[in-house]
């Protein structure tokens, strides 16, 4: 014999075109206390992702380029190529996270200050020791922009998931 379980009463999410008429979706589920990303914002993520990533291997080559600089292996030249890409790929990141309402403006110093450090390291002659000098240096501004990133994970994951407090190991996704 078939045991009769009663129907339970549960909304259903739906998800439907976002009315800004983009081309996200949203759940419509009334009692629902999850935000379901929409397929923008994820998007959107994986944009900020990319753009964070790429930002940080520039940091990387823009030390190995230095480095090749104090053996005299990489010219001044191509020393600033590689704080050229760095600056146009922090300023493409940097936009990304306005568009979630992120102030970035605490970093805005950044590319300042790594620039005057370059000058003047570029300013002497080549050497190791002339590198080791200003290595230090470098790493501090490239470190705190790092601290800078990640200070606005808090925001951006509250941007992306619609709460305040929401980031990835919290359990609320």
């Amino acid at each position: 014999m078939h045991a009769v379980y009663p129907a339970r009463m549960q909304s259903v999410p739906m998800f439907v075109r976002s009315p800004s008429g983009d081309c996200g979706w949203r759940s419509t589920s009334p009692d629902s206390t999850y935000s379901a990303p929409s397929f923008t914002s994820m998007k959107a993520h994986s944009d900020v992702h990319n753009a964070v990533s790429r930002l940080l291997g520039l940091t990387k080559q823009l030390q190995d380029v230095l480095q090749l600089w104090g053996l005299r292996r990489a010219s001044e030249e191509q020393v600033s190529d590689a704080f050229v890409l760095v600056g146009a790929q922090f300023s493409t990141t940097v936009n990304l996270f306005w568009q979630h309402q992120i102030d970035m403006s605490d970093l805005s110093h950044t590319l300042v200050d790594l620039r005057m450090v370059l000058e003047s390291c570029l300013g002497e002659d080549p050497s190791p020791m002339i590198v080791d000098r200003y290595m230090p240096e470098v790493r501090r501004v490239l470190y705190d922009l790092l601290q800078g990133l990640r200070s606005k994970q808090g925001p951006y994951w509250a941007a992306i998931y619609g709460r305040r407090s929401a980031s990835p190991g919290d359990g609320k996704r």
